[in-house]
């Protein structure tokens, strides 16, 4: 195992093991270490959050317009050919999206995207009785999740410096 075990290490695992309390109030985790994992990959600074959040927002609103598209077109084609349907116009928009500074991360846009299409289907969020409640539940409970990965991501360099910055003011 190359290098030595240091305090960013340790930091992950504590709060990777802290975030599974998720699960008591029905936090999808496994959408927590996506963003979490996006918050690495895309540089791990504060200015992750200015890279990350609008492609994750525009990610899940299409996502949520695929969701609903596919829903309205049952009624006239086989569930298979609403699906490629839907994917095909939200997708293409996503692409355009990625065209814009401000949305240009597709890392993140297309994670987010599949996470609200996958998450949703698989209900990983507080289930309600109507339709529209569920859609703003996935989104909140999803994209949320998401967002808090950025934020462990963010806490997890933070709390590993903290160390090297008390031993830094310390005197003698």
């Amino acid at each position: 195992m190359p290098g030595k075990i240091n305090a960013l290490d340790v930091w992950v695992a504590v709060l990777a093991a802290m975030s599974c309390l998720g699960v008591l109030i029905g936090l999808p985790v496994w959408a927590l270490f996506i963003g979490w994992a996006w918050y690495f990959t895309l540089g791990a600074t504060a200015q992750v959050f200015k890279k990350a959040v609008l492609p994750m927002l525009a990610g899940a609103v299409l996502a949520v317009a695929a969701i609903g598209i596919i829903d309205g077109l049952d009624r006239f084609f086989s569930p298979l050919a609403a699906m490629i349907t839907a994917v095909f116009l939200t997708v293409f928009i996503l692409m355009l999206t990625l065209k814009i500074a401000a949305l240009n991360c597709s890392l993140v846009s297309f994670n987010a995207y599949s996470c609200i299409f996958a998450g949703y289907y698989a209900q990983s969020f507080p289930v309600q009785a109507d339709y529209i409640s569920n859609l703003c539940y996935a989104v909140l409970w999803i994209t949320g999740a998401n967002f808090l990965g950025l934020v462990f991501g963010w806490l997890s360099i933070c709390l590993s410096e903290l160390g090297k910055r008390v031993t830094r003011s310390m005197p003698g």
